[in-house]
């Protein structure tokens, strides 16, 4: 389905069994009094917490920690979208075993990813604006990823930080790899040498990394 085809839904009762839909049910502003947007909340929660024939959820305003919680009961989707949230605990999505693509962004209370290790369809992985991720080998699992992001907040811009990028050497399938506004602590890029079906890269200029920025643009597929 063409994303702009895809209906836009402030209200749970407005949803009428699509497959696919992307909410925008907070920072509603003066078009409701505050007692009404909490029920909007509260309805979204109700509704997710259940069966739906839902298979994509974009999500394009904020999502609080509690109708991130409510996604354990729609363990069916294939795309998940997340443009921002106070959410920090992955075990809601842990059962998604059937998710394709999954973008979690503006996710800064995001410290654990070890949900995300059930999730070996996977083609599609972002996960940025966090401010640190000191564990990320859970990602070595995902053997069928081929496009990546992981990235701290650009808006600010606040550098996020991850441990190593080790676990990337058992990414063989990777083709698209973005890590932006982050620095690896170990400060070894190496890892990114060794995936042999990259063919669009952007690393952030980090000083001491090894190898170097310029030769890693010079030996990668460097994305402009």
């Amino acid at each position: 389905m063409k994303r702009d085809k895809v209906p836009i839904l402030i209200e749970a009762s407005e949803y009428e069994g699509q497959p696919a839909i992307v909410v925008a049910c907070s920072q509603l502003g003066s078009r409701y009094t505050p007692a009404r947007a909490k029920k909007i909340v509260e309805e979204w929660i109700e509704l997710l917490g259940g069966p739906m024939p839902l298979v994509d959820l974009e999500f394009t305003t904020r999502t609080p920690k509690r109708v991130f919680a409510a996604l354990s009961g729609q363990p069916q989707l294939t795309r998940l979208a997340v443009k921002w949230g106070d959410y920090a605990d992955l075990r809601p999505i842990a059962a998604m075993t059937q998710l394709r693509s999954l973008e979690l962004r503006g996710a800064s209370a995001v410290t654990d990813l070890r949900p995300l290790m059930g999730l070996d369809r996977l083609e599609v992985l972002a996960v940025e604006g966090f401010r640190s991720i000191a564990e990320p080998s859970p990602l070595v699992s995902l053997h069928g990823l081929r496009e990546l992001e992981l990235g701290g907040d650009w808006m600010t811009p606040r550098n996020g930080h991850i441990a190593t990028i080790g676990f990337m050497r058992e990414l063989r399938h990777l083709e698209e790899l973005l890590l932006h506004t982050l620095i690896v602590d170990d400060l070894d890029y190496g890892p990114l040498l060794e995936l042999p079906s990259l063919r669009a890269v952007r690393v952030m200029k980090v000083r001491g990394m090894r190898p170097n920025h310029d030769e890693l643009r010079r030996r990668l597929p460097w994305k402009a």
